[in-house]
């Protein structure tokens, strides 16, 4: 009887050691959301003052905002990738491509950009290249993500006719 506790307890501990090493990969990759920079940039207050005001809807101020942040911090992609949300909620689309590209040309994974760009190439009727961008997501979001759901319903409900709430 007692082998069998052995054999239990052993086994037990390699089971807890495994599930404690991929739950703690799992919370470091998803820490970043939208913001998921590689980089371990300080943010600024003009960030921040942006984020609120994208929130409301406020995209011209939270350029203003953004261009102040880019100013303390030009390899910060997180920047680059709102600069580019709030241009395209704008219609600006060509300084929204711009600044996505910078954003993805600083963190090739970023998961925010690769999916904002991806509702722009649907609001530019370029299915193929948002299609690309969510292969990109799937493979960096291999269990999922928010990201990658987005964009998957939105290229769904680009192919009924419908426009992306994104």
């Amino acid at each position: 009887m007692q082998s069998k506790n052995f054999y239990f307890t052993k086994h037990s501990k390699i089971i807890l050691f495994l599930f404690g090493f991929l739950f703690f990969s799992q919370a470091q990759a998803a820490g970043g959301g939208s913001d998921n920079s590689t980089n371990n940039v300080t943010k600024s207050s003009y960030y921040y003052e942006a984020l609120k005001l994208i929130k409301n809807k406020s995209y011209e101020p939270a350029i203003d905002s953004l261009l102040s942040a880019e100013k303390m911090s030009k390899n910060d992609p997180d920047i680059y990738n709102y600069l580019g949300y709030s241009f395209r909620k704008i219609n600006n689309l060509d300084k929204a491509a711009f600044y996505y590209d910078k954003a993805l040309s600083l963190s090739p994974k970023h998961k925010g950009a690769l999916e904002y760009q991806g509702e722009m190439f649907l609001t530019l009727g370029q299915l193929e290249k948002a299609e690309d961008n969510l292969k990109k997501l799937e493979k960096i979001c291999f269990l999922g993500c928010e990201e990658e759901k987005m964009l998957k319903e939105s290229i769904s409900k680009y192919k009924q006719g419908k426009k992306s709430n994104y």
